[in-house]
């Protein structure tokens, strides 16, 4: 395992160069062509064939070197779409550590001639955009026995849990009128979007626990003196059991049309992809909470009580062996200024190079046990 951290540090500059482009270079989700093009021109350097995703999907990568038919197959998977404010959840780390763990392993396999397989996934549109669930739907996850990402964050953790998360887009279509001289004239759309949100609050109190449904008016109108023909509502409904977040989905969808009915009004309905809950591989757990140990990390339990949010890794997890891990980078919280001045200082820098380090070592203390197997 000296080695395999060897191999990182040796391309060390060129990790960090392009953790820090990406990082300067800020892009949201399916316009990452700076951070895809980039990923693409670094790997074919190193002897990778790249192949794009098409469509919506252009940013994607899948990079693979001369798989082999035998052997184990692993997909280190790159996150690049940045937030408004920036990287704020470090995706510029997540990319060049899957990046640089893809190289480095590729380089091991063929060194010492290992019965594996590596592949880079550059996975766009994280960020609510689902780029993971439609490369699920395409061919760019096929042929994959392992896939494993490591996320920055504020303690460092093997175990995950996520919410199942979708967001409802709910557009009301009433009728105008003046509203002093005939309002009984008109149908209030903006009025059945917020007896909507009255409904879901009178739900709180019913739902299960570790749910979250909040609301958006994003639009509600375009004058005070106008009975509004038309609304727009969005929800966020989230939920750590797929099953009932099909239900609570239910109920808002339910109480959006009910409101409609109420007002006179019609109301259609737009449902985003639904990211699935984390569910990681025990297997991949156990070898990369040895990897984390040997680098000097403390692991600690994945808590109930710990900050939980959604990711469409969850969609890969509950499809394949995979592992949305964790790692210290800082004591802030994600999606936030300070977490995003520390993904691209110093300590960004010990974080992409440590994160490929663990993630090199967890393929291959897989593949070497493997072999110690087949051997008896």
């Amino acid at each position: 395992m000296a080695y395999a951290q060897e191999l990182i540090d040796e391309a060390s500059s060129e990790i960090l160069s392009v953790s820090h482009e990406i990082f300067e270079h800020p892009e949201l989700a399916y316009r990452e062509e700076f951070a895809s093009n980039l990923l693409e021109q670094t790997l074919q350097a190193h002897g990778f064939h790249v192949r794009k995703g098409e469509g919506e999907l252009h940013t994607a990568l899948r990079a693979e070197h001369d798989l082999r038919s035998n052997g184990t197959c692993f997909a280190f998977i790159g996150e690049y779409d940045a937030l408004p404010i920036g990287h704020a959840c470090g995706h510029n780390l997540i990319a060049a550590s899957g990046m640089a763990a893809a190289i480095a392993f590729d380089r091991l396999i063929r060194q010492f001639d290992l019965p594996a397989s590596s592949i880079f996934l550059g996975t766009p549109a994280e960020e609510g955009g689902g780029g993971k669930i439609k490369m699920l739907e395409t061919d760019m996850f096929d042929s994959i026995d392992y896939a494993m990402m490591i996320h920055p964050c504020d303690a460092t953790m093997v175990e995950d849990w996520s919410l199942a998360g979708q967001t409802l887009t709910f557009r009301f279509h009433g009728r105008s009128a003046h509203c002093a001289a005939s309002p009984w004239l008109g149908a209030n759309a903006l009025a059945a979007a917020m007896e909507t949100v009255n409904m879901v609050n009178a739900w709180r109190s019913q739902f299960k626990d570790y749910s979250r449904v909040f609301p958006n008016i994003t639009h509600g109108g375009e004058a005070t003196n106008v009975i509004p023909d038309f609304a727009e509502l969005k929800y966020n409904v989230r939920s750590d059991d797929l099953a009932y977040h099909r239900e609570i989905t239910s109920i808002v969808e339910n109480c959006a049309q009910c409101a409609a009915k109420a007002f006179g009004v019609t109301v259609e309905v737009e449902r985003s992809l639904a990211y699935a809950p984390v569910a990681n591989s025990p297997v991949l757990e156990e070898y990369m909470a040895k990897a984390f140990c040997t680098l000097g990390e403390t692991v600690i339990p994945r808590y109930r009580d710990h900050g939980i949010g959604s990711t469409d890794m969850g969609n890969v997890t509950q499809r394949l062996p995979a592992i949305h891990g964790h790692m210290f980078l800082a004591h802030e919280n994600t999606h936030t200024a300070p977490f995003r001045e520390a993904a691209g200082d110093e300590r960004g820098e010990k974080y992409v190079l440590k994160a490929a380090k663990a993630m090199v070592m967890t393929a291959a203390g897989i593949v070497l046990d493997q072999k110690k197997e087949a051997s008896i």
